[in-house]
């Protein structure tokens, strides 16, 4: 399961539990969206009680192409240091987007940096 929440040029996503291909279409139908109607958007990703990801879920991410994509100038990520490697896997095509990783016990540090839009 996935919550999404915005607020102007920042995405707020929250992935609990096992993420599915479902929350994947979501997640690049919201970013699609937030990426087109802002010159540059930061990104919080929050793993809670994370398990992963479905395969059909897991591949669609592999392929991730966002138009714009370049718009993308920060990724805070939230979680244990288990999913570190398989996030940053599928976010290797924000390569110009400075992406930061925190513990779950800094995730009020996460959003102060996300937020600061000095980038």
């Amino acid at each position: 399961m996935m919550k999404i929440y915005k607020k102007e040029s920042k995405v707020y996503m929250v992935a609990q539990n096992r993420l599915d291909a479902t929350d994947y279409d979501n997640l690049i139908s919201q970013l699609k969206n937030h990426i087109q109607a802002n010159h540059k958007v930061y990104w919080y990703i929050e793993m809670e009680n994370f398990e992963g990801w479905t395969a059909s879920a897991y591949w669609k991410g592999i392929e991730l192409k966002l138009p714009n994509e370049e718009r993308v100038k920060k990724v805070a990520l939230v979680g244990n240091t288990k999913w570190k490697e398989q996030f940053t896997e599928v976010l290797i095509p924000f390569t110009r987007a400075h992406i930061k990783f925190f513990s779950p016990e800094e995730k009020d540090l996460a959003k102060e940096w996300m937020e600061k839009e000095n980038h």
